[in-house]
């Protein structure tokens, strides 16, 4: 009975809850309209832009002031961009800004044209259940995974690699703001297809698309801040060692590099990256 009562309790406080979010949307587009265009191509190229640059800023404040100290151990490569070289920082800067303007509203104003104005725009103002959202990020995860994973190797193929994916692996020591540092025909091939095709199939509704296209920036962002936290994912070690030995662990979770031979665990980074380089000792001369 009593285990009743709590199930009970529990389903009353989740309808509540979506209630509350649903009337808390609907409040929002009242205020900035619910033209399912705007929604698609300028929020959502608003909101990656504020993500992104939020979670820089504290990353990047981090590595300029050195501040505060009790973090510095976490980073994994340490003595690498201590200090950060500001001029190239600005210059990976200035690629990323183009990245997040005009190359993200020119392919998703072309993916809703194409597909999300018929999919998912026909119920702007009613949110998916919340069983619904969770099938979706589930779904996302996998199929955003598989399509990066293979089109990341692909951009490592020694025919296109010098010419297009070698300008993000001048970083070989990542930092946060150089996350979308890249060439933009890579940035459209390797982050917003998977993810744009990814939610066109899913139909997914622009809110889940917001949200889910956040998470995926602020883990793109935190496997490329440098450091490892406790509480961070061990996808940060996971990719830091791909910008470090670039033909190893090209995906995200893991599971394809497992399957193709191309993982490399924590310990195995470590006995590589950790490993002393050989002296030569000349023999004295008599």
């Amino acid at each position: 009975m009593e285990s009743s009562t709590i199930l009970s309790s529990c389903a009353l406080r989740w309808r509540n809850t979506g209630e509350l979010v649903q009337a808390r949307w609907l409040a929002l587009l009242d205020v900035i309209g619910n033209d399912p265009m705007h929604l698609w191509v300028f929020g959502t190229t608003i909101i990656i832009f504020i993500v992104y640059w939020l979670y820089a800023a504290i990353f990047t404040l981090m590595d300029i002031t050195k501040r505060p100290k009790f973090l510095r151990k976490y980073k994994i490569q340490p003595g690498q961009n201590e200090p950060l070289d500001l001029g190239r920082l600005w210059r990976a800067v200035k690629m990323v800004l183009f990245n997040l303007t005009v190359v993200n509203l020119t392919i998703t104003w072309c993916l809703y044209v194409l597909v999300l104005k018929h999919y998912n725009s026909i119920e702007v103002r009613v949110l998916p259940s919340f069983g619904r959202a969770v099938r979706d990020f589930v779904a996302f995860v996998v199929l955003e995974e598989t399509m990066f994973y293979y089109v990341h190797r692909l951009l490592h193929h020694k025919s296109v690699y010098k010419y297009v994916h070698k300008k993000h692996h001048e970083w070989t020591s990542p930092v946060a703001a150089m996350t979308l540092y890249a060439h933009p025909l890579e940035h459209v091939l390797a982050n917003l297809v998977p993810v744009g095709i990814s939610l066109s199939l899913l139909g997914a509704h622009v809110l889940v698309a917001w949200v889910l296209t956040s998470l995926a920036v602020i883990n793109a962002m935190s496997d490329h801040t440098g450091y490892s936290f406790p509480w961070s994912g061990g996808s940060v070690r996971f990719h830091d060692y791909h910008h470090a030995k670039f033909n190893y662990n090209y995906g995200v979770t893991g599971w394809l590099d497992k399957l193709h031979g191309t993982y490399r665990a924590p310990y195995e980074q470590k006995q590589q990256l950790g490993k002393p380089k050989s002296v030569k000792i000349k023999p004295k001369s008599k």
